[in-house]
């Protein structure tokens, strides 16, 4: 699996998401694509932050890969004005479940 780099949008105020992976400034977060530039083995290797897309009720988001239990949008969005990611995920920033309860 090939991958695409992402831009997080958060607020300037208050963090929701409970210390979520996209509370922090410093990772590079990358969503599947199969024409990304960015190979699976280079994102590991890197230690990227990789968000997989998944939904809740009708409308898409992305999580972090490999959290399991029930995840909450913390009000940070992901979004790319790179072509592959509208044709894949469409033309507006997507919801960031990586929220979780203790």
């Amino acid at each position: 699996m090939n991958y695409l780099t992402v831009d997080v949008y958060r607020s300037a105020g208050i963090d929701c998401t409970n210390n979520g992976v996209t509370s922090e400034t410093s990772p590079t977060f990358v969503v599947p694509c199969e024409s990304g530039p960015i190979s699976g083995d280079w994102a590991e290797e890197m230690e990227y932050v990789i968000l997989v897309p998944g939904t809740a009720g009708n409308r898409m988001h992305m999580k972090p890969q490999g959290v399991s239990g029930h995840t909450m949008f913390g009000g940070n969005f992901v979004y790319t004005s790179d072509s592959r990611f509208g044709e894949l995920y469409g033309t507006a920033p997507i919801h960031v479940h990586d929220r979780i309860e203790n």
